[in-house]
């Protein structure tokens, strides 16, 4: 196991994948540490593709035991991993708008990382917004995942940023935004993940552009705000 800060706020760690353990790009499972009130297991979405040799998972940092039990793992602690669980699963025949916010981008990054590597045919497009440049989750990452595979592209945006140096979007993920990633895009499916605000934000855009609910996937992560 290892363990890095990602951001000022983000923490992720990379995990011995068990033998014979199977998932679609991307569910979550339950991840088992030992915190200083004893056991504790929370719903967790992988971070990474199949196709990759590890499990990874990433947390926005608080002060709960749980967190702090995350953010102090060592390379030889043991977690148990329970799962995989859930449909939050990329369609590989269809053209996919990822939506995230903040830490909501570890199943999308896993889903990103699936279509480079098996060479999928369809057409990526990832909007991602955060709150400044530092907070960027995985930017180097997605930065080579652009590079890996033709057919993906990452559109960032900032929602307080002061920086006079940032040339991309900002403020928060609207119509116009959602538009753009879809442009030219045949009938694509919408994954949208991060905290319960964004989720409910997310959809209300897209109902407003007339996208089926049957187009559009969820992943909201509830106590990690």
């Amino acid at each position: 196991m290892s363990s890095r800060p990602l951001t000022a706020t983000t923490h992720a760690i990379v995990v011995e994948k068990p033998e014979a353990f199977a998932f679609g790009p991307t569910q979550f499972t339950f991840l088992q540490l030992q915190t200083e009130e004893g056991m504790d297991a929370r719903p967790m979405s992988l971070a990474t593709s199949p196709t990759r040799p590890h499990l990874e998972y990433a947390v926005r940092l608080s002060d709960s035991p749980y967190k702090r039990a995350f953010a102090a793992l060592q390379p030889d602690d043991e977690v148990r991993v329970f799962g995989p669980i859930g449909d939050f699963v990329l369609h590989e025949t269809r053209p996919a708008v990822l939506v995230a916010g903040g830490v909501g981008i570890t199943p999308l990054k896993g889903m990103a990382e699936y279509a480079a590597d098996k060479a999928l045919s369809i057409p990526i497009r990832l909007v991602y917004s955060n709150r400044s440049e530092d907070e960027i989750l995985y930017r180097r990452e997605l930065e080579a995942l652009e590079t890996q595979n033709a057919r993906f592209r990452v559109l960032h945006t900032l929602t307080r940023t002061t920086d006079d140096g940032w040339q991309g979007k900002t403020g928060r993920i609207d119509q116009k935004l959602l538009q753009e990633a879809a442009r030219d895009l045949a009938d694509p499916i919408y994954y949208v993940s991060g905290t319960p605000s964004m989720v409910v934000g997310t959809l209300r855009l897209l109902r407003g552009l007339g996208v089926p609910e049957s187009d559009v996937e969820i992943e909201a992560f509830r106590g990690y705000e």
